[in-house]
């Protein structure tokens, strides 16, 4: 059952630009919503969940959802695997009956999951990253930190790629390291390094998922292992047709057509990363957009028409949202804002666009203290 209703926290904020901007809430405690790839907003009716803590580095917090004005703000279930930027993930099933979030007991990653309506929740065990957008099927990764260090590169036959089912919490793994290893040009090179998954993701339809194959940041430096891997794949929900697409820069995000990956990457020679797409199919790289540089955590609205750009400068503690005209390839400030610590142990802005466009949610520290922000677009 529903707990601790709040009829609505929501007030306007000054935005230099003139959008409206509504800051959602504005309790004293951090509230995140998921990542950049995971609308908050309910597909069916609009309500938002996000998950709301103490402080950053608390790991138990509560599972919220409100109206996407902020109205009717409520508690609906509490979790033990909260992180700072994240919170617990939450994100609705694709047909607005539920919502799903990360928990865990004392020895277990869960992924649990409650009607908001009826309070009725449950868990499976899992380690929660994406809902599909078609289904109770859940996108997932094995995790190399729960292993030492020495035996990642004995275990490419294990750490994969799943899709599970969230009706019967059962499992399908759709590719190995090894599967991922066979089709790698530098496949001899790199057959005994430190190798892992990351960045799990349906596509737009719920027939694909993308997934990065790599050694960066944990492994790549500190055993040697350069120039590192990493490498965008994609297989089928079934588990067939696997592809290595290609090396790319950072942030990966499917294109609203499912056919192509946007990525903050080098192109053609470039100085700098550019905003490049590229075919899932062809491994043909074509440019999004030349009017704006690949940065921060950029993606398409739903609708194919625009993209945010999140700008950061971290030495003079600003920040500002570029949308992208895709079709004249020009660009606007939408939204300027000051940012207190904008890191991965504070706050990211992620801004993730609603699913009919009209709306970007963002995350603000502008207060010192993590909020919810929703601009008109």
């Amino acid at each position: 059952m529903a707990i601790d209703t709040i009829t609505s926290e929501a007030i306007e904020v000054i935005n230099p630009t003139g959008r409206r901007v509504l800051q959602l809430t504005t309790d004293a405690r951090r509230s995140v919503h998921g990542y950049y790839d995971l609308p908050p907003w309910s597909p069916v009716d609009g309500r938002i969940a996000f998950s709301r803590m103490d402080a950053p580095d608390s790991k138990t917090g509560d599972i919220c959802v409100m109206d996407a004005d902020g109205g009717n703000l409520y508690k609906v279930a509490e979790s033990r695997a909260m992180s700072s930027n994240g919170g617990a993930l939450a994100q609705w099933a694709s047909d607005g009956s539920r919502v799903y979030f990360k928990d865990r007991d004392r020895e277990n990653r869960l992924i649990g999951c409650v009607d908001p309506d009826t309070g009725m929740s449950g868990t499976h065990p899992g380690d929660l990253r994406m809902i599909s957008p078609a289904g109770h099927l859940h996108a997932y990764h094995t995790m190399h930190g729960d292993y030492a260090e020495d035996a990642v590169p004995k275990m490419k036959d294990v750490h994969g790629v799943f899709a599970q089912d969230l009706e019967t919490g059962e499992s399908k793994q759709l590719a190995t390291l090894s599967d991922c290893l066979t089709l790698h040009p530098r496949r001899d090179e790199i057959a005994d390094w430190h190798m892992f998954v990351k960045h799990t993701k349906w596509s737009p339809d719920g027939s694909r998922m993308m997934f990065v194959f790599t050694n960066e940041i944990h492994f790549d430096r500190k055993y040697g292992e350069l120039p590192r891997v990493k490498d965008v794949y994609v297989i089928n929900a079934d588990g067939s047709n696997l592809k290595r697409v290609g090396e790319f820069g950072n942030h990966p995000l499917w294109h609203p057509n499912g056919r192509e990956i946007l990525t903050n990457s080098p192109f053609e020679g470039s100085p700098g990363n550019k905003l490049v797409l590229t075919d899932v199919e062809t491994g043909e790289e074509r440019l999004a957009a030349t009017c704006a540089k690949g940065s921060g955590h950029p993606s398409f609205s739903p609708d194919g028409k625009y993209i945010v750009i999140d700008v950061v400068n971290n030495t003079t503690k600003e920040a500002k949202f570029l949308l992208v005209d895709v079709e004249t390839d020009t660009a606007e400030t939408l939204l300027e804002l000051p940012v207190f610590d904008h890191s991965h142990a504070g706050t990211h802005l992620h801004p993730v666009w609603r699913q009919d466009s009209s709306q970007i949610l963002f995350a603000s520290d502008a207060s010192e203290i993590c909020q919810l922000c929703v601009i008109d677009v």
